[in-house]
């Protein structure tokens, strides 16, 4: 049997057919559908609509040289499961994504071999809001470190933050000294002088975080103390008077 399937703004939707002209549809808001022989995933234009109303645009159109593992379309992240089942690709606001471009062009011409490997760009608030309660256990007073209390928002949420770090050519991120979304207190880079005293956090690993915030800093990124993968383009009071919050649910809760 073939299958494609169909991401809609409100879900995933699959559709069967046992030839490529007998499709079964059920949702008139799928514009286009075509049977296939493998299973795929299409951004519907509902979505892609929405993202450009927001002025966002796919970072691979301003620059295909940076390379993208686009971690909450996923289930390789801290929750475990797909978290953007209408993403498939890293948005940011255009200006943003022509000077995240810019720091690519930096580091090439530094490491001509070496690139920016961009794990997360605009994230939509109820996925916001699910990382949030997932962070339940940590006082409100200090999950903010982590995940970006949702009332508010986070500068992700306007698509002028980025989480990143750098590869090398066979495309494997350079050892920071801990990973990913790691919440423990070694991913700090307010704290990374502890470690250094302690042997844990390598000369190594601290130079691979100071060459990436060198290459960020170049077009003005700033790294937060928590995160040495988190990325604002300006601070949030300049993002919520310039941009537009993404709003539209994208999450899928379990």
């Amino acid at each position: 049997m073939k299958a494609k399937l169909i991401i809609t703004g409100f879900g995933l939707i699959l559709i069967t057919a046992c030839t490529p002209n007998q499709v079964q549809v059920e949702d008139p808001k799928i514009v286009e559908v075509v049977a296939d022989t493998l299973v795929e995933i299409v951004i519907d234009t509902s979505v892609q609509q929405s993202l450009r109303s927001h002025g966002l645009v796919d970072i691979l159109s301003i620059d295909s040289t940076l390379i993208v593992d686009l971690k909450y379309a996923t289930s390789d992240n801290f929750m475990g499961f797909v978290l953007y089942d209408t993403l498939n690709a890293v948005y940011l606001q255009e200006d943003v994504a022509v000077k995240l471009a810019a720091c690519q062009a930096f580091l090439k011409d530094t490491l001509p071999t070496h690139s920016l490997l961009v794990y997360d760009g605009v994230r939509p608030v109820d996925v916001q809001q699910q990382m949030w309660e997932a962070l339940d256990s940590i006082p409100t007073t200090e999950r903010g470190k982590f995940v970006s209390n949702p009332w508010y928002g986070s500068v992700h949420n306007y698509g002028a933050a980025v989480d990143i770090t750098i590869c090398d050519e066979n495309g494997v991120p350079l050892d920071m000294g801990a990973g990913y979304d790691d919440f423990s207190d070694i991913a700090f880079p307010s704290k990374e002088w502890k470690f250094l005293n302690s042997g844990e956090l390598s000369a190594e690993q601290y130079g691979n975080r100071k060459l990436l915030r060198a290459v960020m800093k170049s077009q003005s990124f700033r790294n937060i103390p928590s995160e040495w993968w988190h990325f604002n383009a300006c601070s949030r009071d300049q993002a919520v008077f310039k941009y537009k919050k993404l709003m539209y649910e994208s999450g899928v809760r379990e």
